[in-house]
């Protein structure tokens, strides 16, 4: 079980294609807007606002400064194996959602946003958590259930714990007790691959590094694993329709 806090600061507009929410995530924006899309569905979340999302989503992000302030948010991040023990059963299933401010939702955030900063015991973050997901779901929000995790998510989830490494098949394939030929076959049933994953992952991660931290961008490259900083360039704008620089 896994719960983390992100600050995002942005003092030019950002614009990344298809976010991949992995995780259930509730964003606070606390200066600027933060406007999503999904198809033909699009919504804009002020400051105060919060963005909802059910994990397993891919989401078109924009975030906008303010005129004369940066954009800035708090983002929640709760695993799914967190949310699935701790969701309140009565709220109705929903996709994502920009909610309003409301008072049992803003207090209930405060109070698991500081636990974090606090970096209270899990057990005790787990019940703010908690907490978080009643208030969400007063409010009528339920993620969409996203089922148990497919080979391709535990292989996601197998590689996050250190993007940097020179993973191969087989390792990957040896942790999951199974054959490399069968991880294969497993993951070209999901529409899959290996080396897909992997490289989904490592810009996953590296997406979050540039846009919460100040680390630079050669640093960021290695510590996802890629050798080359032009080529990891290449992958990120391909897969993100941003340079790294242009987020920074």
């Amino acid at each position: 079980m896994s719960i983390a806090l992100l600050r995002y600061h942005a003092r030019s507009r950002q614009y990344v294609a298809a976010v991949p929410f992995t995780n259930f995530v509730v964003a606070r924006i606390k200066a600027g807007e933060k406007r999503v899309t999904e198809g033909t569905r699009q919504a804009t979340a002020a400051s105060g606002d919060y963005l909802v999302v059910s994990p397993g989503i891919l989401l078109n992000v924009e975030n906008l400064p303010a005129p004369d302030n940066p954009y800035q948010s708090s983002c929640l991040a709760v695993s799914r194996e967190l949310l699935q023990k701790s969701w309140p059963a009565e709220a109705a299933p929903s996709r994502w959602s920009v909610l309003r401010a409301y008072p049992v939702l803003d207090q209930a955030f405060a109070h698991a946003e500081q636990g974090l900063r606090d970096e209270l015991p899990q057990a005790v973050l787990v019940h703010r958590v908690r907490e978080l997901l009643e208030a969400l779901g007063i409010g009528g929000f339920r993620p969409a259930p996203s089922g148990e995790a497919g080979i391709a998510e535990r292989v996601r989830m197998l590689l996050a714990t250190d993007p940097q490494q020179s993973w191969r098949a087989e390792d990957v394939a040896a942790q999951l007790a199974m054959s490399p030929a069968t991880l294969r076959r497993r993951l070209a049933a999901e529409g899959a691959s290996f080396r897909a994953v992997l490289e989904e992952t490592r810009l996953a991660r590296a997406l979050t590094l540039i846009q919460t931290t100040n680390l630079p961008l050669k640093h960021i490259a290695d510590d996802c694993g890629y050798l080359s900083p032009s080529r990891f360039a290449a992958r990120f704008r391909q897969r993100f329709g941003s340079l790294p620089s242009e987020l920074r």
